[in-house]
């Protein structure tokens, strides 16, 4: 599943739209990655700077939920911890070499982030659009 940044999943906060634009930017890199012969070392890197993003980009969200008052944070907290236990997962399962299985795990990781983050974006995020609103 490819997927490209659209304003129509834009929350209303710069720093937020930023985060998930630079997520679905690393989830090309990665599809784009595994569509040739696979560079395990690069695929290593962008699944860990996803990961990377993925904690500082919830924490940033966890935070402004609570700050526009936004009551389902933890629900969304509970949701990102799975994400992160899962690449977490991943990235332990892959440091340990670059073989044809995990070559073949990365190559549905991509579709299932790919998914992952637009139905959470679209079905999670999109719910605390009206307290960012409101804070203006």
């Amino acid at each position: 599943m490819s997927i490209a940044w659209s304003e129509a999943l834009a929350v209303g906060d710069p720093s937020i739209d930023a985060d998930h634009r630079r997520m679905i930017e690393l989830i090309a890199q990665l599809e784009a990655a595994v569509c040739s012969e696979i560079d395990c070392a690069a695929v290593g890197r962008t699944l860990q700077d996803l990961a990377d993003l993925c904690r500082l980009h919830f924490a940033r969200e966890e935070e402004l939920q609570a700050s526009v008052g936004f009551p389902e944070t933890e629900s969304h907290r509970t949701a990102h911890e799975m994400l992160l236990k899962r690449l977490d997962a991943i990235l332990a399962h892959f440091a340990d070499g670059c073989d044809e299985v995990r070559t073949g795990i990365i190559r549905t990781l991509g579709d299932s982030l790919a998914t992952w983050l637009v139905s959470h974006i679209v079905n999670n995020d999109m719910e605390f659009k009206p307290y960012v609103a409101g804070r203006r």
